[in-house]
């Protein structure tokens, strides 16, 4: 009998660990902070977070080996067509990297991967950025610089799935975050959409 109770209170603990673990990337309340990228359409490493100033951003992030990430890209273009007003409003960009065992590191053949980027966005007729972290204590040292102050994607961020989305607001606090799944896709882009509208 004290085997029987046992089974379901472990079982309980169990489900109340995984709904309290950390999510994929930003939580809800974290601020965006800078960090480079490399754009697919070429250049030298920027910050895209600068770039977009005060805007509001959507980041998502994917395993450049996952074809439900590039679905991902496809739904969310809609909504970038939809809230960016001429380059005013919804600010979105694409962040491809490789993610294993939990962990997101950035692509180890660059020049590839920015090719499959290219590549994805002119089939899908994307109109925002799709990029690649870029190690910046790496490139300011080989400036002989010191680095001003830019994050690394993969310590800061803390990407643990493919298909993760955050969403923050003009101030850079993340407003919503989510690993996009397919069977609920619909249910939430429609979420982030509501998120969007009372943040814009």
């Amino acid at each position: 009998m004290r085997n029987a109770l046992a089974v379901p209170l472990i079982l309980g603990l169990l489900t109340m660990g995984a709904a309290t673990g950390a999510p994929s990337g930003l939580a809800v309340g974290e601020k965006i902070e800078a960090f480079l990228v490399k754009n697919c359409d070429g250049g030298d490493p920027y910050c895209q977070v600068c770039k977009y100033g005060k805007r509001p951003k959507l980041i998502s992030v994917g395993d450049l080996d996952d074809p439900a990430w590039i679905q991902d890209l496809k739904a969310i273009q809609t909504l970038h067509e939809r809230y960016s007003h001429g380059g005013k409003g919804l600010a979105v960009f694409g962040l491809a990297a490789s993610i294993h065992d939990g962990r997101a590191m950035p692509v180890t053949d660059i020049e590839a991967a920015l090719e499959k980027l290219k590549q994805v966005k002119e089939t899908n007729h994307l109109t925002f950025p799709l990029v690649i972290a870029q190690n910046a204590d790496e490139i300011y040292k080989a400036q002989n610089k010191p680095n001003p102050g830019y994050e690394i994607f993969e310590k800061y961020y803390n990407v643990t799935e493919s298909r993760t989305v955050m969403f923050g607001d003009k101030s850079n606090t993340v407003k919503y975050n989510a690993v996009f799944a397919s069977d609920r896709q619909a249910e939430q882009l429609s979420e982030l959409e509501g998120v969007l509208k009372n943040n814009l």
